[in-house]
């Protein structure tokens, strides 16, 4: 069962560029299903091998975008040349970005290019976790954290926040770096290798101070919101499954979440108070929190969509894509997003390799498709190399589902990636 998508006939005629790109299937279904209304989308990349992998540019899901402009993006006025006329106006009817290295730099070009877009300072804020924490205060829904620039200040900062704690990059995505610290000698392992990053995934220059937080024991679910002039819709509730301890590896997700009402509102609030505290007034949020017995607590705020399958999720469900929303707010149009009604459920499970190195063959592929209301979608191909790491970037793939019961088809997702077996030639190394 898969909700209608809703009418999007008000991109006709417009043109946005996007400052790089998620990856994987959504996102590449996110901009066919917008060209079709219409759309005509540029993408800005400053490196197309982030996306092709060796592989050939051409053969590759994003290269039906209608314009491919290669560009520094981490340089503002080299993306705003490449997007403005001689006169300096604007190419483009919007310019946004999903991915977490490069949406302030968005937010900056678009407010530069007078086009809609959020405040650079709240993207910035929700990017640079440490400035989030200050940001909250004092807010029951915070979480104590220390900021560490020197080995020196370890001591000082387990007498304050105990153990165990969390230690992360500042900035950072696809939780890069995260993991659980639980004494003295894990603190000072993590703080050894987390320092010593001094560039982003993508090359940005990072500081190498590492964020220290008070770890909260609970479940974590996600809450994928759309915020219109200061008012956030919230699209609904999302779990989340993790693996990899002391890491945070995400293998799951289910959508809608039902929760009591109090609970539901409680969480609703939490999250949008968090929003209107740091000024962001525009455009999508991922917003992650955790059910403690104290009520709920804040893990990070996401100024984009959400990933890995996530906005199939909520689209399937809601008949509303929240990565159209977020492009038609682009352009200027606001979304009729309320009244947002659930229809059934849908879920995905992320696939990761059991074993690291090349890619011989996937078995069980068919039996796997031929799962009852399934589809899978995968992201590598024979010769390619797996990875096994501490964050979400060696996942293989997905296996997704929606229905009429959102436990039934968690259940067949799961079915479905338990046929499925990996098989590589091992690196030893």
């Amino acid at each position: 069962m898969t909700t209608p998508l809703a009418d999007y006939a008000q991109f006709a005629g417009k043109r946005i560029a996007i400052v790089e790109h998620m990856q994987n299937h959504p996102f590449v279904l996110g901009l066919r299903q917008a060209q079709e209304h219409g759309l005509e989308v540029w993408l800005l990349t400053g490196d197309r091998s982030w996306y092709t992998h060796g592989h050939d540019w051409d053969t590759h899901p994003l290269a039906i975008v209608d314009r491919v402009i290669d560009v520094d993006t981490t340089d503002l006025e080299a993306v705003l040349a490449v997007v403005t006329d001689g006169d300096g106006a604007s190419l483009v009817d919007g310019l946004t970005s999903f991915s977490d290295y490069h949406t302030e730099l968005a937010a900056q070009a678009a407010r530069r290019l007078g086009l809609p877009g959020p405040d650079p300072a709240a993207v910035r804020t929700a990017n640079i976790k440490d400035r989030l924490r200050i940001a909250l205060g004092d807010e029951p829904f915070n979480i104590p954290h220390v900021l560490v620039g020197h080995r020196g200040q370890l001591d000082e900062a387990a007498r304050r926040l105990g153990f165990p704690m969390i230690a992360k990059p500042p900035a950072e995505a696809i939780s890069y770096g995260v993991r659980r610290v639980d004494d003295m000698a894990g603190l000072v392992e993590a703080y050894e290798e987390l320092s010593a990053v001094r560039h982003s995934l993508r090359g940005q220059p990072r500081s190498g101070d590492v964020l220290l937080e008070q770890y909260v024991e609970g479940e974590e679910v996600s809450v994928e919101t759309m915020t219109v002039d200061g008012h956030t819709h919230v699209f609904g509730v999302t779990s989340k499954d993790l693996f990899g301890d002391p890491a945070y590896i995400e293998c799951g997700h289910t959508f809608p979440v039902p929760l009591p009402d109090e609970e539901r509102d409680e969480l609703y609030h939490v999250v949008r108070t968090t929003l209107e505290m740091i000024g962001y007034r525009h455009g999508p949020c991922h917003t992650e929190v955790r059910r403690t017995e104290s009520g709920w607590r804040i893990i990070e705020a996401n100024p984009r969509t959400p990933s890995s399958c996530m906005t199939m999720l909520v689209t399937d469900v809601t008949g509303r894509s929240p990565i159209l929303d977020a492009w038609l707010l682009t352009i200027g149009v606001t979304p009729p997003i309320e009244p947002v009604v659930h229809r059934g459920g849908a879920a995905v499970r992320m696939i990761y390799p059991t074993r690291r190195g090349t890619l011989v063959r996937v078995d069980g592929l068919e039996a796997a498709a031929a799962v009852e209301n399934v589809q899978v979608l995968l992201h590598v191909e024979k010769g390619d190399h797996l990875l096994q790491r501490m964050d979400n970037s060696s996942c293989v793939g997905f296996t997704y589902s929606n229905g009429p019961d959102r436990v039934a088809t968690q259940e067949l997702a799961d079915k479905a990636a338990a046929l499925l077996d990996f098989v590589v030639e091992e690196d030893l190394r």
